[in-house]
C-alpha cells in the first residue's frame, strides 16, 4: 500500500517506520495539504497521528475518504486539542481510539478504541507517553485487519467534549514542567 503519514510530533515517526517495515510505502508529511497534489499521489490509505491542521472536506474527497486518525482520547470525549490534559481536568474517560476523518473534528465513525488507566502518581509528561504507546500498540494490532476497517466503523456515542487549542490556555498557565505530578496539577488548578 501507499500511505500517506500525517504528524506533526515526533513521537508519530516510530510508528510510521513500523509500517515501511511492514513492506508499505510510506510518504511522511508534516506541512498543509493540497487537494490536487493528494489526488496525483493516489494513495491507498491516509493515516494522520499528531497533525495539526485541519483536514477538509476536499482534502478527504481527494484522499478516496480513506483518511484515519490516531486520537489520545475515548472519543467522543476531548475531541480536539489537549486531549490527555482535559480528561485529568474534567475527570472523562480516557484512552486512544482509531477513526475515520470526516469534516466533523473527531467525529468521524470509530474503528478502535481501548481504555487507558492513570494514578495520581504520575506526572503530565508520563501520562502522555502513556497514551502514545498504547495509540502506538492499538494501531499495531488494528492494521492486520485493515481490509475490514469499513465494516468495523461505528457511530461515537453521546455528545462527549470539545476543547479548542484557546480553550486550554488557562489550564496550562498553571504548568511550568511536564514533570508535574497529576496529583499537583489538579491542586494547581484548584487554586485558579
Amino acid at each position: 500500500m501507499k500511505i500517506l503519514c500525517l504528524y506533526n510530533n515526533e513521537c508519530a515517526v516510530e510508528l510510521f517506520a513500523w509500517l515501511k517495515e511492514q513492506g508499505h510505502e510510506t510518504v511522511l508529511w508534516s506541512d498543509r495539504l493540497d487537494a490536487k497534489w493528494c489526488k496525483e499521489q493516489a494513495f491507498d490509505l491516509t493515516v494522520s497521528y499528531t497533525y495539526r491542521y485541519i483536514i477538509s472536506e476536499e482534502i478527504i474527497n481527494s484522499l478516496k475518504d480513506n483518511v484515519v486518525n490516531i486520537h489520545n482520547s475515548m472519543l467522543p470525549w476531548n475531541r480536539g486539542a489537549d486531549p490527555n490534559l482535559w480528561s485529568i481536568v474534567e475527570n472523562t474517560p480516557r484512552g486512544v481510539t482509531l477513526h475515520y476523518i470526516n469534516a466533523g473534528l473527531d467525529k468521524g465513525p470509530i474503528i478502535v478504541q481501548e481504555v487507558v488507566d492513570d494514578t495520581d502518581n504520575e506526572t503530565l509528561k508520563s501520562s502522555y507517553n502513556n497514551l502514545d504507546v498504547a495509540a502506538k500498540a492499538m494501531f499495531k494490532k488494528a492494521f492486520k485487519y485493515v481490509e475490514f476497517w469499513q465494516s468495523m466503523k461505528k457511530t461515537p456515542v453521546g455528545n462527549g467534549s470539545y476543547h479548542s487549542v484557546k480553550d486550554g490556555e488557562k489550564i496550562k498557565s498553571v504548568i511550568d514542567t511536564y514533570d508535574l505530578s497529576i496529583t499537583e496539577f489538579r491542586k494547581r488548578l484548584k487554586e485558579l
